[in-house]
């Protein structure tokens, strides 16, 4: 059984619940129905037995009620009565006889020409005819022709229910149809039994089949993101759609995806960063150590010129200041590659982000930056120095992108575990492909200076424990976002809320 797959044992255990299920309930219900065939046929007997007496009786009594009306009838018959009344049509007298007779609730009335036709008489009548009012009504009707010589359809009709031998003779056929029934219950019970049980059987491994895949393709889906990790494609995501608890699986799966894609980008980009940390110390230290010879050299040959040619001495002038500020530019130029290989050591205290960007603000009080600062925001875990580096070199390179025309804004926003830092100008922007090279060192599209700004912008954020990113401003122009942690504070996942 373990070795089946998932789906199948889901399926294999639905089938067997419904089977065993519907088997339990049978066996119940063919117990009570066999307890009531055999109550039935234990009463049975009695039963046919006082129905057949009844029956015996009924007919006694209906026999001596018909032969009670056929005497009543042959009186009726030799009488002048039926014609008096037929004259007069007044029935009273004869109604008066009828009570003599005590023959209970008897009906009197005139036959019709249609029902004296329905007795299919052979010539003129020889007396009254007694027969049963119909198939399912036992009543008794006695036909009294007034005169045999007379119109057809001259007849007194006296009408004498028989309620009794109605009600037997409808408990006899009830009876008789329950014990015709009661052989064929086993078969209709065996056969609907039969049908609830495969169309349960069919339910049940549709369920099966649809409780099954819903939940072996996810499981599978992830199998197939797992060995795409393990194949080093941290860009697999599996499709999500789902609210239950396979679903904050998939959701855990592609948020590990997604920490695994941007760890690796982080180390891929630290490593990238140590390199050029490694090449920037070489190069500030094979730079910077014949810098300050070569400039005590040339002037020291400008100085030693013992000639009086004024042309020459203006060109010695001349090529000593040229040296000279292409030796300052070379060393600023080494210092920008010493302060990048030199790695931030933090000094973290609790500041408000706030009052650092105002401090820096007031060193540009003709800038026009324009500040939309969230009051609500907390203090954090700040080095300041490094973040007024972060922040003027963000200013810095958001002046010379804008010109004398340009504007500088700088927001804070305030989120339940993080804090934004928004710094936006109205110049060309940055373009979509080089939104992540521009913080890698040496990539700039300045005039001067190696690109080492942007990549320590990085390096001091992501110490800081937050990330920088470029876009577009909504209004055009480039826009930098800087999220910072806010200290005891951290979102609870989704699978924490199980």
């Amino acid at each position: 059984m373990r070795s089946l797959p998932l789906r199948w044992r889901i399926i294999i255990a639905l089938i067997a619940l419904t089977l065993g299920t519907t088997l339990a309930l049978s066996l119940l219900a063919q117990h009570f129905l066999e307890s009531g065939l055999q109550l039935q046929d234990n009463i049975s007997a009695s039963t046919s037995r006082a129905l057949n007496d009844a029956v015996g009786l009924a007919r006694n009594h209906y026999e001596d009620r018909k032969a009670a009306l056929s005497d009543i009838g042959n009186r009726l018959f030799k009488s002048s009565l039926p014609a008096e009344a037929i004259r007069t049509q007044d029935l009273q007298p004869i109604r008066d006889m009828l009570d003599r007779y005590e023959l209970g609730d008897v009906q009197l009335r005139f036959a019709k020409a249609a029902e004296i036709a329905s007795l299919n008489l052979q010539g003129p009548p020889s007396g009254p005819v007694v027969r049963r009012a119909g198939e399912r009504d036992a009543s008794l009707e006695m036909f009294v022709p007034v005169d045999p010589y007379g119109p057809s359809d001259a007849a007194l009709v006296i009408t004498s229910p028989m309620v009794e031998l109605n009600n037997v003779e409808q408990a006899v056929q009830a009876h008789q149809y329950l014990r015709m029934i009661g052989s064929d219950l086993r078969g209709e019970f065996f056969f609907y039994f039969l049908v609830a049980t495969v169309g349960l059987l069919l339910l049940a491994c549709l369920m099966g089949v649809r409780i099954g895949f819903g939940v072996t393709h996810p499981l599978d889906e992830l199998v197939k993101g797992t060995r795409e990790l393990a194949q080093d494609n941290l860009d697999y995501r599996i499709p999500a759609g789902r609210d239950d608890e396979i679903g904050l699986l998939i959701g855990s799966f592609n948020r590990m995806a997604e920490d695994l894609t941007q760890n690796r980008r982080q180390r891929l980009e630290a490593e990238k960063i140590a390199a050029w940390r490694e090449i920037a110390r070489r190069l500030a230290h094979e730079i910077k150590n014949p810098l300050t010879p070569i400039q005590l050299t040339v002037q020291q040959i400008r100085d030693k010129y013992p000639g009086e040619d004024p042309a020459y001495r203006k060109l010695v002038q001349d090529c000593t200041e040229i040296v000279t500020e292409e030796v300052e530019s070379l060393r600023k130029l080494v210092q920008e590659f010493a302060d990048f290989a030199r790695l931030p050591s933090l000094s973290l205290g609790r500041h408000s982000l706030n009052d650092v960007i105002t401090d820096i603000v007031r060193l540009y009080p003709d800038a026009g930056i324009a500040l939309e600062l969230t009051p609500e925001v907390p203090d954090l875990d700040l080095d300041s120095e490094q973040m007024r580096r972060v922040l003027i070199n963000l200013i810095e390179n958001g002046l010379e992108a804008t010109g004398q025309q340009g504007r500088i804004a700088i927001q804070t926003e305030n989120h339940p575990d993080s804090v934004k830092l928004l710094v936006v100008d109205t110049g060309p922007g940055v373009p979509e492909r080089d939104r992540e090279r521009i913080f890698q060192p040496h990539v700039t599209s300045k005039q001067s200076g190696m690109g080492m700004g942007l990549a320590e912008v990085r390096s001091i954020i992501e110490s800081h424990g937050g990330q920088i990113v470029a876009a577009s401003a909504p209004g055009g122009g480039a826009q930098f976002e800087i999220t910072l942690p806010v200290p005891g504070r951290r979102t609870r996942q989704p699978e924490e809320r199980i």
